[in-house]
């Protein structure tokens, strides 16, 4: 199930447009079973969607760009071609990064939390997304229109660094979250997840 939102909220995003894609019986269900950041493995998907990968390849604004994220093996991506959406490889490692830009694929990186970027390791530049590095800055201003990760033959590995994890972090983040959003907003928490102790 697709859901489309042409002037997204979400802070990272900035006011630009994001798609969201569900399983047909899970939220899940078309991320990979080999994802780590998939709480439920077995309800993932096994096989990329082939008509969806080709539809999504073309669906790109007209004079625009677009770009995404996948947790499949690198191997099994399209290689960018242009004027077409870009599919960064979405890597666990940075020996799973420098795979993937060895094959000709972008590649994105998390990173633990407390590292510090940039650096250079065999030869390839891992960055981390400015928008992690400044308040009020997204995607809609990266590389001045030109967003780092819609780059397909870029020769860098896009870094993104894990803001800590657990209750404590959680705790700090939801109130983080909702002091600044403008007065009368509606906030509904947990679209995905509940009140357990992680």
């Amino acid at each position: 199930m697709l859901k489309t939102v042409t002037t997204s909220g979400n802070k990272k995003t900035g006011p630009i447009a994001v798609t969201y894609r569900a399983g047909a019986h899970h939220v899940f269900g078309t991320c990979p079973k080999s994802c780590a950041l998939n709480p439920q493995g077995d309800h993932a998907a096994d096989l990329i969607d082939a008509d969806y990968l080709a539809a999504l390849r073309q669906a790109v604004p007209r004079n625009g760009q677009a770009w995404t994220y996948s947790h499949f093996p690198a191997e099994l991506l399209p290689v960018p071609a242009a004027g077409e959406t870009v599919i960064n490889a979405s890597c666990d490692t940075m020996a799973d990064a420098l795979a993937a830009v060895a094959i000709g694929r972008p590649a994105v990186v998390a990173a633990p939390a407390g590292t510090v970027w940039p650096c250079t390791r065999d030869g390839v530049r891992f960055v981390q997304c400015p928008a992690e590095l400044a308040e009020n800055f997204s995607c809609a201003q990266c590389g001045n229109g030109r967003p780092l990760c819609a780059r397909g033959g870029r020769d860098f590995v896009v870094v993104f660094v894990a803001h800590g994890s657990g209750a404590a972090d959680d705790a700090a983040a939801v109130g983080g979250f909702a002091r600044p959003l403008p007065p009368g907003s509606l906030l509904r928490h947990h679209v995905v997840g509940d009140l357990g102790q992680a």
